[in-house]
């Protein structure tokens, strides 16, 4: 799995965005492995939060609407160099954490996020894992 996932998943659960992350395994590609486009508009390849550099790239207004942060704000942050470094990590193995709700953790397997409940799992596999 890489950081990037953590600007797209959210909580099945509850909605719950964005998740904590708790690496226990990570390794780094030896190859370069080239990130997707960048966003036109920040120059980087996440579009709302940064889990590499933890930095938001967006706020949200008192209205609840989301508001892109300014340019230099970002470049200060997180440059398109640290999204190269972020590609080249893989998590192997790990958790991802609700902060809404403890009971709601997610493993990570192999590299894959698991994003089922165990009632999911239990009713997949029979008993829970």
């Amino acid at each position: 799995m890489k950081y990037r996932l953590m600007d797209l998943l959210a909580c099945p659960l509850d909605k719950d965005w964005p998740l904590e992350l708790e690496i226990i395994e990570q390794e780094k590609e030896v190859e370069h492995i080239s990130p997707p486009n960048v966003n036109s508009k920040t120059g980087v390849v996440c579009n709302f939060y940064c889990y590499f550099k933890k930095f938001y790239l967006i706020d949200v207004n008192d209205e609840g609407v989301e508001v892109e942060k300014s340019l230099d704000s970002i470049n200060k942050n997180v440059t398109a160099k640290d999204c190269k470094e972020c590609f080249q990590i893989e998590i192997q193995k790990g958790r991802l954490l609700c902060s809404k709700d403890d009971n709601h953790i997610y493993e990570i397997k192999e590299g894959i996020p698991v994003m089922l409940t165990s009632e999911q799992l239990e009713e997949i596999y029979g008993k829970k894992k």
